[in-house]
């Protein structure tokens, strides 16, 4: 039967016990952990008797093959990773510069058009610019890396579909609308057309992101939504910067963020089409872990993206 946790035991913890539960997760085996671990597979039991009386829990199933986490291990588990990820970032900061927060930040690409770039330039002016690691990667993975305590927070979306599994674990902020636009070359025959309706440029032939994207579902979405078969993609490509940029040698159409559209019209490559029907406001986030510490360099990141989308919203309004 559990018992109650033990905070005296608790206190006793070490950062090798909070270690070892992650490594049997990711291995089933507590010989493999204790080897990772440097210890012998007597020190590890220990090590696991020790967070089981701590915590009051078994951890740990015992299997023939080693052992995988209990329910209870899992849910253990879940805020260790926070715990050691908040470790391993301590050592990284101290190692370069002691005086400077570091803050890690998963972001989607889109991100790293506006957001970041402002973000920086706004913090620097400043003088409050803390050190930044920057990982990109689509939103499965950033979250991933969030929710185990590899990264301090995410500037992307969050599809909507998700957003509701998703409100137990994380703070979610919408900054600026991120909607996407319908990009061609600067010389296509639509460019200078106006209030184009979708199944116009159904015969079109476009790049387009892969099946399996967020980008490629609203897409997708936007001819459904009128009745329409989606036009197939003519390449398939791996990111908007490949599809704006081969818009722009072509007469292939493609879809992309609307900061990427605007950044990539305003250095005249290429030209955003007047569609009759716009695509629904799609909003960038912040993202945090709901119930961890708040960091002050990352509430600083947090506070001056909000002022930021709120000044962005105010322009959109006026115009």
């Amino acid at each position: 039967m559990p018992k109650r946790p033990n905070p005296g035991r608790i206190d006793r913890l070490r950062v090798r016990h909070l270690k070892l539960l992650a490594l049997i997760g990711a291995s089933g085996s507590l010989t493999a952990a204790a080897a990772e671990l440097h210890v012998s597979q007597p020190s590890a039991s220990k090590l696991l008797q020790d967070l089981e009386e701590a915590f009051g829990h078994s951890l740990v199933d015992r299997t023939a093959r080693g052992g995988v986490l209990s329910a209870a291990g899992e849910r253990a588990l879940e805020r260790l990773r926070i715990a050691t990820g908040a470790i391993d970032a301590m050592g990284d900061g101290l190692a370069v510069d002691a005086g400077t927060p570091l803050v890690r930040i998963g972001m989607l690409p889109l991100a790293g058009v506006s957001l970041v770039p402002k973000l920086v330039a706004a913090l620097a002016a400043r003088q409050e610019l803390p050190r930044m690691q920057l990982r990109d990667g689509p939103v499965s993975e950033v979250l991933r890396l969030l929710r185990e305590g590899h990264i301090d927070c995410v500037i992307g979306r969050v599809d909507t579909d998700s957003s509701e599994r998703h409100a137990s674990t994380f703070d979610i902020l919408p900054l600026v609308d991120e909607h996407f636009e319908v990009a061609c070359g600067r010389d296509h025959p639509l460019a200078r057309r106006r209030k184009l309706d979708l199944r116009v440029l159904q015969g079109e032939r476009w790049i387009l992101p892969h099946q399996d994207t967020y980008t490629r579902r609203v897409f997708d979405t936007a001819y459904m939504s009128i009745g329409s078969t989606p036009p197939p993609a003519h390449i398939e490509s791996p990111s908007f910067h490949v599809s704006l940029a081969t818009v722009a040698e072509s007469r292939l159409l493609t879809i992309a963020p609307r900061s990427a559209v605007t950044f990539y019209a305003s250095l005249g490559h290429v030209h955003k089409l007047s569609l009759a029907r716009p695509f629904q406001p799609d909003y960038a986030v912040f993202v945090t872990l709901k119930n961890a510490v708040r960091l002050p360099a990352v509430e600083l990141i947090r506070r001056e993206l909000q002022a930021q989308s709120l000044k962005a919203t105010r322009l959109a309004s006026a115009h």
